[in-house]
């Protein structure tokens, strides 16, 4: 009998790289910017579905989930032995092992003293930081932002990073109207984290 499960969990999941997001989502099209993001990162197990047929493609990521892919990207290491320096990551949550573990690798460092916020969405600036965080990368010395109307409304905390996001490719900012900007203080879409996260494993190598 294990056997056969063994087998029928292998079929499905073979059966399920051979589908397409486009198939499985009915708000994914193949002809958007964003498709080959989601496919990959659904076809990977990083990322799911938000339930009845819909990725969400327009919904805000927040920071727990963010956390989440980083952590289901690394393979969900053990956290056992490492300490909780949150006082709002319950036990138990989807996002509490993932939050603890990028914690003590030094990728997030919360809101405040105490605080990750995981039901908060995530900024775009704050995923240029995280994702700086979690490939120990070192920015050049080039100014990138100056380049976008609004690169000075990047925090002073994010400028390095999302200094490093640009030049890298991984944010390519936000067409409104004849302008591109960062928008960094602008929540990040899934479609948009779909797209960066493959950029960025793409990066990575």
């Amino acid at each position: 009998m294990a056997a056969l499960l063994a087998e029928a969990q292998e079929a499905m999941e073979e059966a399920m790289n051979l589908v397409c997001a486009s198939d499985l989502f009915r708000d994914v099209a193949e002809n958007t910017w964003y498709h080959e993001g989601v496919d990959y990162m659904v076809r990977q197990g990083y990322m799911d579905g938000m339930g009845g047929g819909l990725f969400g493609v327009n919904g805000t990521m927040t920071r727990g989930q963010m956390v989440t892919i980083l952590y289901r990207i690394a393979g969900k290491p053990s956290v056992e032995g490492l300490e909780n320096p949150f006082r709002d990551v319950a036990e138990g949550r989807y996002y509490t092992d993932a939050v603890i573990w990028a914690a003590a690798n030094g990728i997030v460092e919360g809101m405040e003293e105490g605080v990750f916020a995981p039901e908060g969405a995530v900024t775009r600036q704050q995923v240029a930081v995280i994702l700086y965080r979690h490939s120990g990368a070192e920015a050049g010395n080039e100014d990138l932002l100056s380049s976008y109307p609004d690169g000075k409304q990047v925090a002073p905390y994010a400028r390095q990073a999302m200094n490093w996001a640009v030049s890298q490719g991984l944010i390519r900012g936000v067409e409104n109207g004849e302008v591109t900007t960062l928008s960094p203080a602008a929540t990040a879409t899934r479609a948009q984290m779909a797209t960066i996260f493959l950029r960025y494993l793409e990066q990575q190598g």
